[in-house]
């Protein structure tokens, strides 16, 4: 075997060693050793046949090239690279997706906005309608607990069925107020997802960008600033008493009911009263729960003069601030 090690010998030396092999139409090879010399041989040693080599003629010019054979970890990282660039891709191809719909859809930034708008003031009568309802659950609650009342200072029994009724109330009112929150979520969300909306329409036509408006959440209308989250029953329990407390000093209303889910001071009669409820909501996952203030004046225009005073906003804006929120 003709094999050539090559460190500081010149061109000539090497065409020398390639011409005996040229001669009889031999193969030669060069490749590089563990040792970083160049070696020409006419056979590539087992123990290289894994590098990278080239296949000379007999002038000594490349006619082929073989690459290196790869390891484990280069051939993970290519599929690693071969993974990210698909899911690259799949999100330039649904981002361009998601444009082509935005400009179909909507012609000016205008559009975008009343689509939201809209969407916002259906939430709004929706939960109108469930404050309604709440106020007339409030009111056979009330009316149902004087009678039960009544009778027991006659004497006489409550039915289970009669007591079974009242619980159903106050499930129904603790639902109630679980779907004001959910339904003030979903206004967060549907303003998150038109600005994002907005934002892109502009940089697809190239236009100015503007100070984005007031969410939901920024304004006073909004219910969840007075939405309190609590991590595990023994820090909902804490918030618990907290919001009792709260209620007890702001209430001009005589309390009503006292739970460990619901705390609620009765329905206002004159223009200056207004209603404090507190319900506790289990979360859906996780050990912990919502627990949400709503205060409620009379309907007439003084009750609504004074759910719009700094007085009631006083109120909402410091329910968090009590129970020890950031």
């Amino acid at each position: 075997m003709h094999r050539i090690n090559i460190t500081a010998i010149s061109l000539c030396m090497i065409l020398f060693a390639i011409m005996p092999l040229s001669a009889t139409g031999g193969k030669l090879y060069r490749w590089i050793g563990d040792d970083g010399k160049v070696h020409y041989s006419d056979r590539v040693p087992p123990d290289q046949a894994r590098k990278e080599r080239s296949e000379l003629d007999e002038r000594g010019i490349e006619i082929d090239r073989v690459e290196a054979a790869k390891t484990r970890e280069q051939i993970a990282r290519e599929k690693e690279l071969k993974r990210l660039r698909a899911e690259q891709q799949r999100l330039i191809d649904q981002q361009k997706a998601a444009d082509r719909v935005l400009l179909r859809t909507f012609r000016s930034e205008d559009d975008i906005k009343m689509a939201r708008d809209g969407k916002l003031a259906a939430i709004d009568v929706h939960i109108q309608v469930v404050r309604s309802n709440i106020k007339r659950l409030k009111r056979n609650l009330e009316r149902m607990q004087k009678n039960a009342a009544d009778r027991e200072r006659q004497g006489k029994d409550i039915s289970k069925r009669y007591l079974e009724d009242m619980a159903n109330i106050r499930q129904q009112i603790k639902d109630a107020y679980a779907a004001i929150v959910q339904k003030e979520r979903s206004k967060e969300q549907i303003w998150a997802k038109h600005e994002q909306d907005l934002q892109r329409f502009r940089i697809l036509k190239k236009l100015k960008p503007e100070t984005p408006g007031m969410s939901p959440a920024q304004k006073s209308a909004s219910l969840l600033e007075t939405v309190v989250v609590c991590a595990d029953p023994a820090s909902c329990d804490s918030v618990w008493k907290k919001a009792e407390a709260y209620v007890q000093k702001h209430a001009t209303t005589r309390l009503q009911m006292s739970s460990r889910v619901i705390i609620m001071t009765a329905m206002p009669v004159q223009d200056n009263e207004y209603s404090l409820t507190v319900s506790r909501m289990a979360q859906k996952k996780g050990p912990g729960a919502e627990i949400f203030l709503d205060i409620q004046c009379k309907n007439s225009p003084g009750g609504e003069a004074l759910c719009k005073s700094e007085r009631i906003k006083a109120i909402r804006s410091g329910f968090r601030a009590a129970m020890g929120a950031q």
